[in-house]
């Protein structure tokens, strides 16, 4: 390691090496995210390759998602399900970004495997190595760098604090389109006076999204949800761009502005507000 340290810097530093242990490419997640009182998060839930970037975004994930379900429960409003809902949720979401890094992992690997020692020749075996290497590599390496769609359209599937709906758009590593499924993260928008959608939405408490001039009566599911004692928003947009986009006349929002429902008409606000506080029981 000393070698190849002093290799890399190219240049003589004054250092001192004071531990290097060996580095492992792991690809786990684990069995459980919580056990009784006890919640795990980040690399001691899920572990995988830097490849596809993917280790911290799915930490910061777990943090968002466990705090504002903490939050909840010591606030009062937060129903049994709550904090129930942690594992399920983001133990999905490690499943899937492991297998999304192990994907990007052998792409990488793919292209790498080419390198042959007369990729530096003037020859005509040394150009078929670099044209072999960089056609592979154009569509390999992209695995690793074009990621987003396990990073903006992960959505959470039978979750007891979201009203879940059958089916739903396929879970793409490298794809991404905005969706309302409930589960889903609220989609950017950016709207007509320049501001982005989640600029306008509050973070401590649930958001009840109104989209145009003739949108729905939400007082119902407002009284539900304060009944709850939860904290509860409502933000009239006008902006087409934003009905058409999300495609519905409401969308009730979750602190983590994920959404836990959609629709044009509200049938039974009491049972929305304690699926979305923890309290519903299928």
């Amino acid at each position: 390691m000393k070698a190849q340290f002093e290799k890399v810097v190219g240049v003589p530093v004054n250092y001192q090496m004071l531990e290097c242990n060996p580095w492992r490419q792991n690809l786990l997640v684990a069995d459980h995210y919580q056990q009784g009182r006890v919640f795990l998060a980040g690399d001691a839930v899920h572990l995988v390759i830097p490849t596809g970037g993917l280790g911290m975004n799915s930490g910061v994930g777990d943090a968002i998602d466990l705090g504002w379900k903490l939050a909840g429960t010591l606030q009062g409003w937060g129903g049994p399900r709550l904090l129930e809902s942690y594992e399920i949720e983001r133990r999905q979401i490690g499943d899937r970004n492991v297998g999304a890094s192990r994907y990007a992992n052998l792409g990488r690997r793919k292209w790498r495997s080419l390198w042959r020692p007369d990729i530096w020749e003037d020859t005509p075996a040394g150009k078929v190595t670099r044209e072999t290497l960089t056609r592979v590599a154009d569509l390999e390496q992209r695995k690793s760098n074009e990621m987003i769609g396990a990073e903006l359209g992960y959505r959470y599937v039978n979750s007891p604090i979201i009203c879940d709906i059958p089916g739903g758009p396929e879970h793409m590593f490298r794809t991404y389109e905005p969706t309302t499924w409930p589960g889903a993260r609220l989609p950017h928008v950016w709207l007509d006076d320049g501001t982005a959608m989640q600029d306008r939405i509050p973070t401590d408490g649930f958001t009840i999204l109104k989209f145009g001039p003739g949108a729905i009566d939400t007082a119902s599911l407002e009284s539900a949800i304060r009944a709850r004692s939860a904290p509860i928003y409502t933000l009239e947009v006008r902006d087409q761009i934003a009905r058409d986009v999300y495609g519905y006349d409401a969308v009730l929002l979750r602190p983590d502005l994920h959404i836990v429902w959609r629709g044009n008409a509200i049938t039974d606000a009491a049972e929305l507000a304690a699926i979305a506080t923890g309290y519903f029981t299928r």
